[in-house]
């Protein structure tokens, strides 16, 4: 049950793994181990109910199908030291 919230939480709201393992009480790497080896689980179970979004677009076509009611994307690439 702990692997099922941890998984679900992950998804919901995207922490580092440092807060992901500080609140599961877990290592940053088991986090991170965690993470990759659920997602393809959670995938499975709910793909086939077709209630996952999608997660990668490939084209500024398909981004704009995806999300036609966004006028205007800015995008920061900019790596910064926390």
């Amino acid at each position: 049950m702990e692997k099922l919230f941890f998984i679900w939480f992950y998804f919901k709201v995207y922490p580092t793994f440092d807060l992901a393992g500080f609140l599961f009480d877990l290592d940053r790497s088991q986090a991170n181990r965690w993470m990759h080896r659920l997602k393809p689980l959670l995938a499975d179970a709910l793909g086939a109910e077709l209630a996952l979004p999608k997660r990668k677009l490939t084209s500024i076509e398909e981004f704009v199908l995806a999300f036609p009611e966004v006028k205007q994307v800015i995008l920061e690439g900019t790596e910064h030291p926390v």
